[in-house]
């Protein structure tokens, strides 16, 4: 029986393929319950456990909450994807993704885990040249590093205490996709860059960086761990999530 129609530009399913899609991922779901559930029979976390993070987020703060997790469950093995793109959890096989989002999924569970807290800053040197801003709409005349995810940067967008939001459309020397390419440039001196604080922390502290406009909040987001719902959840995929909440308080008091 064919089970797909091949071109040189394309592959797609016969009817009679993807009905056997369909029965084997259903015969497949039901393997993994079944195991799932012996695995909770003895709630010893065992097995495979798959996560995907962003890259920069998952670097600083997800990979030490793997590492730890090893040695505490060593019957486990880990799949770490750092990737800055939403994954899909069903179709790339994944146990759990940690998000940065202001909408959580409806459709999964989401433990927040935290927020994404971020900060205006530069370095001395940029400042002593340049002056301090003293309003984000004097942003607009400095040079600021700014990510851009796609092709278009998106503006700042500033909270003050008065609770008003200033939208400043800024502009500089460099553009980048990459949060660690742009703390370099910030370090260097290039100009001021919105950052996140598990990024800067140790750079506040030591003077190579300065926070300006801090009358101010950026938008921020916040970081789930992002799991599928189902009565047998995993012990593996329960005492991982455990363990980076703790990770994460524990970062936020050190970076407090």
């Amino acid at each position: 029986m064919r089970l797909f129609h091949r071109t040189t530009r394309q592959m797609q399913l016969t009817h009679i393929g993807t009905t056997y899609f369909e029965r084997s991922r259903r015969i497949f779901e039901d393997l993994q319950l079944l195991e799932n559930e012996m695995e909770q029979s003895d709630d010893t976390p065992r097995g495979l456990l798959r996560v995907t993070a962003p890259v920069v987020l998952g670097h600083v703060r997800v990979l030490p909450a793997v590492l730890a997790f090893r040695k505490a469950y060593p019957n486990v093995r880990v799949d770490v994807l750092l990737l800055d793109r939403v994954v899909d959890l069903v179709e790339e096989r994944m146990d759990i993704a940690i998000r940065m989002t202001a909408t959580p999924p409806l459709s999964y569970v989401a433990k927040k885990l935290g927020d994404d807290e971020r900060r205006l800053c530069a370095s001395p040197a940029y400042l002593a040249e340049r002056g301090r801003p003293s309003h984000p709409r004097e942003l607009a005349k400095h040079d600021c590093l700014v990510f851009v995810p796609g092709d278009v940067a998106a503006p700042w967008k500033l909270l003050g205490d008065d609770g008003k939001l200033a939208s400043v459309r800024v502009c500089g020397p460099l553009q980048m996709n990459n949060s660690l390419s742009l703390h370099e440039a910030a370090l260097a001196g290039l100009g001021i860059a919105d950052l996140p604080t598990y990024l800067i922390g140790e750079d506040l502290r030591a003077g190579r960086l300065e926070t300006v406009l801090d009358e101010f909040t950026t938008i921020g987001r916040s970081v789930y761990a992002v799991y599928a719902p189902g009565r047998s959840v995993p012990a593996r995929v329960r005492e991982f999530v455990k363990l980076l909440a703790r990770q994460f308080d524990d970062a936020v008091r050190e970076d407090s």
